[in-house]
């Protein structure tokens, strides 16, 4: 007998700009130089974007799409993004080389019913904070849902879910969320502290078909990473690897990996057009601008590679921050 699971995952994401305006004083590079820098084919000489290019190069944390070419104009997809991302906190921690796979079963997730029936996972991802049916869920509650149509006649009224086939945790029937004969939702809470060594967003094999990481892609060491840092629970990662990454895509991860004394205030500035406390953080930090008079940040909109090569060479090196 076979169970679905399906669940909704709520993101809320951020903005950012790479209108390179005034500079600040100057500081030591977060990271050493690791390699030469040859010039790409595809930038042109004294182009808005070339010294970033030539430093987050430079830095090995942003290569090109080919020995000679670096396609400023090509979007970054939400898997490339968070891969970027990823590699540069594992630098900043002071680690060297590349970030280390995720270790073998890591994202198997299996259901064992009352009964002691255990069947394999599909998926399950994280629920949106505003609750189902009206009730609230605290962060760190999941939701897991059983197609009704495959459930025993005797409607079991807890769960177990196996993480990363080590980490065990129950889940309760959701009475108020639970809707005969459609389907049955098990309600589960994971601590971050937990939420950290065994990640409960696992899309295991969904990617295909759904907008969730699969622990075959090449991304998914990098996408397990930055869910596992202190905060990712309540940050707005990407929700679909698959599609282009935003503004808002890029202050989100940029945010999360970035503690607070990178992120000294130069201003009290606001953006214009969100109110979200991450963009303000770095809107004031001199690392994203508006890209308009106005200050606002157009946040939805597709992120170039050398839009994000200006917004990394900021965080890299505090002399390249700017005012708004």
């Amino acid at each position: 007998m076979k169970r679905t699971l399906c669940a909704v995952l709520s993101a809320l994401f951020l903005s950012v700009s790479a209108i390179p305006c005034a500079a600040t004083d100057s500081a030591t590079p977060l990271l050493p130089a690791e390699r030469s820098y040859t010039a790409f084919a595809d930038i042109p000489a004294g182009a808005w974007y070339a010294d970033a290019v030539k430093l987050c190069y430079e830095a090995g944390v942003l290569n090109g799409t080919s020995e000679t070419t670096f396609s400023p104009q090509e979007t970054l997809t939400a898997a490339q993004l968070e891969v970027l991302m990823a590699r540069v906190k594992w630098r900043l921690e002071g680690n060297t080389g590349d970030l280390p796979a995720a270790p073998a079963g890591s994202g198997a997730v299996s259901i064992t019913l009352s009964d002691g029936s255990t069947y394999d996972a599909a998926s399950f991802v994280q629920v949106a904070p505003t609750g189902l049916g009206g009730s609230e869920l605290p962060r760190g509650d999941y939701i897991v849902t059983l197609v009704g149509e495959a459930l025993p006649e005797k409607i079991p009224t807890t769960l177990t879910l196996t993480v990363d086939g080590t980490f065990s945790v129950q889940a309760n029937l959701d009475r108020s969320n639970s809707f005969d004969p459609l389907f049955y939702m098990y309600r589960y809470h994971i601590d971050e502290a937990d939420y950290a060594a065994h990640d409960p967003m696992v899309r295991i094999n969904t990617y295909s078909d759904s907008d969730g990481a699969s622990a075959d892609a090449w991304y998914w060491g990098a996408d397990r990473y930055l869910r596992g840092l202190p905060g990712a629970m309540d940050a707005a990662l990407p929700e679909t690897l698959a599609e282009e990454a935003t503004r808002f895509d890029a202050a989100a991860a940029m945010s999360l990996i970035a503690e607070d004394e990178l992120l000294s205030a130069l201003s009290d500035a606001v953006p214009a057009d969100t109110d979200r406390g991450d963009v303000k953080r770095l809107y004031q930090a001199g690392i994203f601008t508006g890209v308009d008079e106005a200050g606002n940040f157009d946040g939805k909109a597709p992120l170039t590679r050398a839009q994000f090569a200006v917004i990394l060479a900021r965080l890299l090196s505090p002399e390249l921050r700017v005012t708004a």
